[in-house]
């Protein structure tokens, strides 16, 4: 990614981060935290990556919200945001911390079981 893209990118993080927690409260989506925006090098599309903490929904269900108002967020990101063309935003699930927690209960698990079958 180029420098633009990157600061484009971090801005949207930002910006989009304030607008969950602020604006969009009434969703109830617990805590809502934006990982990782991507940017197509065209400044064009953006790839929204979002987990959820505290919530009792899916995180299908509160990604379903969030692009249920998705117009209304680019809205709220064209009036602080200043470029030629506001960018589509796609909204995502971001699981690298399940997937991460997961892995980490398998080696538990494993070096668990290497000192059961060393004490025998």
């Amino acid at each position: 990614m180029s420098i633009r893209t990157e600061k484009v990118a971090e801005e949207i993080k930002h910006q989009v981060s304030e607008v969950l927690s602020r604006d969009l409260a009434e969703l109830h989506l617990g805590l809502v935290t934006v990982t990782q925006v991507r940017m197509s090098p065209d400044l064009k599309q953006a790839k929204i990556y979002v987990s959820f903490l505290g919530n009792k929904e899916t995180p299908e269900a509160c990604i379903d919200k969030i692009n249920y108002r998705k117009k209304q967020i680019r809205m709220h990101l064209s009036s602080r945001i200043h470029l030629r063309f506001m960018p589509e935003l796609s909204f995502y699930h971001d699981d690298t911390t399940e997937y991460a927690n997961r892995i980490d209960e398998l080696i538990k698990q494993i070096h668990k079981d290497d000192k059961g079958d060393a004490k025998e």
